[in-house]
């Protein structure tokens, strides 16, 4: 009897195993688990991620699409504007984003914006961004004559929900400008650190520590019993000992670039460009007149007015190729090559090129 009772729980235990083998085989054909055959498995994991990337490519490119037809239609209304070169820009920065997967945040102090002329505008330091705040200022009515860099405060939407609904929105004129990373780098550094003649939040917050890198010897104690501060600063915090371009860059190739000062941060981690459809890209260091009107044209402005008087001009004067060039004269390629490797992205997107700043640096003997 013991032997049947045993048999008979064998049989059991045998009729459920195989019966939970069953159910795991089935489940596992539904979901596609690993033990199914390798080329099947590769076909579905490449099938997925071609779906992934296709999806977002068309989402992408519907957008770029309407704003070229935008243009498009600008163009045939007599616009001064070269419809092919712009269209490219906007392709390009779309293709880039592509490429790279990027999602870029939206920033609310980041953009200005004005209901009356439904326009959107993201400020970049250094590229015309006194000048466009005192126009998105004016257009606001608040005669403001300095400390333009507050009027961010009083002039970006409402709310991250109140951007996020215009960055998509194609009633709304949205205006990009750039200008080469180069240059910008060099009037940051002109403006922000070189010029001693005022304080500047920059020189007093960064001179410290591009000091510390490549003069340590200010940092030791000295005979007067003088304090760091007094070695390097004036009374009124003025520069005394103003460091080099090329000291600051040494200091600036160290720094991890998600902490970068917005006067030298890149150009796609500060206005969204994967998650904004903007309408027009105006590049500062080629721009034309026809280009100017055409952007006051989309602001709803009068272009008989003079609304743009110094563009481009700083106290520093202006940081053209030539500029730029002179400052570059002190670097080596591999510096250079390592600036482009933390502005490639900035590169890409906007077609800028390397090769007459490479030629700018010294070679070595």
């Amino acid at each position: 009897m013991s032997v049947k009772v045993q048999f008979l729980k064998c049989g059991l235990c045998a009729t459920f195993y195989l019966v939970v083998c069953l159910i795991l085989i089935n489940v596992k054909r539904n979901f596609n688990l690993e033990e199914e055959p390798i080329g099947n498995l590769t076909a579905i994991k490449y099938e997925v991620q071609t779906l992934g990337l296709s999806t977002l490519d068309r989402i992408i490119k519907k957008n770029v699409e309407s704003e070229v037809e935008m243009l498009r239609i600008d163009e045939l209304k007599g616009e001064a504007i070269d419809f092919q070169e712009s269209a490219t820009l906007l392709k390009q920065v779309s293709n880039v984003c592509a490429k790279y997967k990027l999602r870029t945040p939206l920033v609310k102090r980041h953009f200005l914006y004005n209901t009356k002329h439904k326009s959107l505008y993201c400020w970049i330091r250094k590229v015309a961004s006194t000048s466009f705040t005192k126009l998105f200022s004016d257009m606001s009515n608040r005669r403001v004559s300095h400390n333009f860099y507050k009027e961010v405060d009083f002039l970006s939407p409402k709310s991250l929900t109140d951007l996020q609904y215009l960055v998509s929105n194609n009633t709304v004129f949205k205006l990009l400008i750039v200008r080469h990373p180069f240059q910008r780098l060099v009037s940051s550094y002109r403006d922000r650190i070189e010029d001693n003649s005022r304080y500047t939040a920059q020189s007093w917050l960064y001179a410290r520590q591009i000091l510390y890198l490549s003069r340590p010897e200010l940092f030791r104690p000295n005979a007067t019993g003088g304090s760091v501060l007094q070695s390097i600063f004036l009374t009124n915090r003025r520069l005394k000992v103003v460091p080099s371009f090329r000291e600051f860059l040494e200091w600036l190739l160290r720094q991890p670039t998600d902490h970068d000062d917005d006067h030298w941060g890149q150009y796609y981690t500060h206005c969204g460009v994967c998650d904004t459809s903007y309408n027009f890209i105006l590049k500062l260091d080629q721009y034309t007149f026809g280009e100017i009107n055409y952007v006051l044209s989309k602001l709803k402005l009068d272009k008989s007015k003079i609304y743009l008087p110094k563009l481009q001009r700083t106290r520093t004067g202006i940081t053209d190729f030539d500029v730029t060039c002179k400052y570059f004269h002190d670097l080596t390629p591999d510096m250079v090559l390592r600036l482009y490797e933390r502005y490639q992205v900035d590169f890409e997107m906007y077609d800028y090129k390397i090769d007459k700043y490479l030629s700018c640096a010294k070679r070595k003997t």
